[in-house]
């Protein structure tokens, strides 16, 4: 699971006022629009939206986006072919977190074997990062790095401060942990992020909780729960079909499935106000109604 890094600006000053702001994406020139996609989807698990083409401008593109939100906007002009050599003003690499040091290594190593320019071998720098870099199809710096801080565990301590992020009601909450699988996110020694999840038939589970502490949260922690368990957790418990349901108050969440691959498939009216004895308020506005979405996750078949 990997995430572009450095890419959410959280203060900026400007006359008395404190605004935040996200960087959404960053965009670059190709010469080989599909390659250059296949590239960033198959070695940094990307998603790709579909492509966008202006026959009239000769002009062609696809969006990538990857675990924290942040998205790469690969495009591609008939007029615009000029390629630049060695270091220039302006974007100067891309770096994208995988993990543990032997993730880095074992990056480098396949961008080698598939005859990729390493332009970095992997090493602790000056300022503590382990990295390695390579270059890209159109000789853009991608800088593979460690992520030196948080980790994924399975837990029984349940931090229940997490868990009523997302679920206020403590009854409901010790109901579903009595026979699902809870884990949490690990930064130094503390939980920021937890996941419960649910396997309800043989090949079908519900996530049933994902909390971020407030101060870590947009940081992509979320993101790298969800996909633990819907790359990790489902694929050893054979689960084809992942389910998770959500309030209408807050666009947040129902954005992050989405881009996610999760399917709107149900609205269920008051599901809170019938359910909850106390009103749920997030974002000004009282949380009434449950949206339900579905995944189909793909597995391996064997052909006999």
């Amino acid at each position: 699971m990997l995430c572009l890094s450095g890419l959410f600006v959280y203060l900026c000053h400007s006359s008395n006022h404190i605004y935040i702001m996200q960087l959404t994406h960053i965009a670059i020139w190709t010469n080989e629009l599909e390659r250059a996609r296949e590239f960033y989807v198959n070695y940094f698990n990307g998603k790709s939206n579909e492509k966008y083409v202006n026959p009239k401008k000769g002009f062609a593109s696809y969006f990538v986006t990857f675990e924290g939100g942040a998205s790469l906007e690969i495009m591609q002009r008939t007029d615009v072919t000029e390629e630049k050599e060695g270091l220039f003003i302006g974007l100067a690499h891309f770096a994208f977190s995988v993990g543990s040091k032997e993730n880095v290594n074992n990056m480098i190593e396949l961008f080698r074997k598939d005859g990729y320019t390493i332009l970095g071998e992997p090493r602790t720098t000056g300022d503590g990062f382990y990295e390695g870099s390579v270059s890209d199809p159109d000789g853009n710096i991608v800088e593979i790095i460690a992520d030196m801080g948080m980790r994924i565990e399975q837990t029984t301590d349940y931090p229940y401060d997490l868990l009523l992020l997302a679920d206020p009601n403590r009854e409901f909450v010790d109901n579903y942990l009595k026979t699902s699988d809870c884990f949490i996110a690990i930064e130094g020694d503390k939980a920021v992020g937890v996941v419960v999840v649910q396997k309800q038939t043989a090949t079908m589970a519900e996530v049933l909780n994902l909390a971020v502490d407030e101060s870590f949260q947009r940081k992509g922690i979320a993101r790298r729960l969800l996909r633990f368990i819907s790359d990790e957790w489902a694929e050893k418990n054979q689960v084809e079909l992942l389910k998770v349901c959500t309030g209408t108050s807050a666009p947040g969440p129902l954005m992050l499935y989405q881009q996610e691959g999760f399917d709107l498939k149900e609205l269920d009216r008051d599901y809170f106000v019938r359910n909850y004895p106390e009103p749920i308020w997030e974002n000004g506005l009282q949380c009434r109604h449950q949206l339900i979405l579905e995944k189909e996750l793909k597995r391996l078949i064997d052909i006999k």
